[in-house]
């Protein structure tokens, strides 16, 4: 029962993902589990909204960030070109958990990459994981 359970809650955490990563949205609300801190995310799930990121904004509101959503997880690569505000991100598996957290330069063309595949990341102001305690393992509610 408790494998059938699992099962099912994966299929459909992964047809959830699908069907966000289709269409465009404003601004959606993300938490944490068992966290306090709560995020207003501009969801990036197109080539091109994904490729222009969080370019040439001058700067971020407090609580505010940008989910890129991929179509397949793998390992993601995220740059700054154009970037001028300090940022961190934070690559997630398909089931919205934390795989790891990266602070990044500003205007810098280095690919930061995941080492493991991942299906989204969440860009923040540089600082926001560690000022709410969110770090590796942590599951994002979207």
């Amino acid at each position: 029962m408790k494998k059938l359970f699992r099962v099912s809650v994966k299929k459909f955490l992964s047809l959830s993902l699908i069907i966000l990563s289709t269409y465009s949205y404003g601004n959606i609300e993300a938490t944490f589990e068992g966290k306090l801190a709560k995020l207003s995310l501009i969801v990036a799930n197109t080539n091109e909204s994904r490729s222009k990121g969080l370019m040439f904004q001058e700067s971020l509101e407090k609580n505010h960030g940008m989910i890129f959503i991929w179509p397949l997880s793998k390992k993601q690569c995220m740059w700054m070109k154009n970037t001028s505000i300090p940022l961190s991100v934070a690559y997630l598996s398909t089931d919205g958990r934390v795989l790891e957290i990266y602070d990044m330069v500003p205007f810098s063309e280095e690919s930061i990459c995941s080492s493991k595949k991942a299906r989204m990341a969440v860009e923040v102001n540089q600082g926001w994981f560690s000022k709410n305690q969110i770090s590796e393992g942590d599951k994002i509610n979207l």
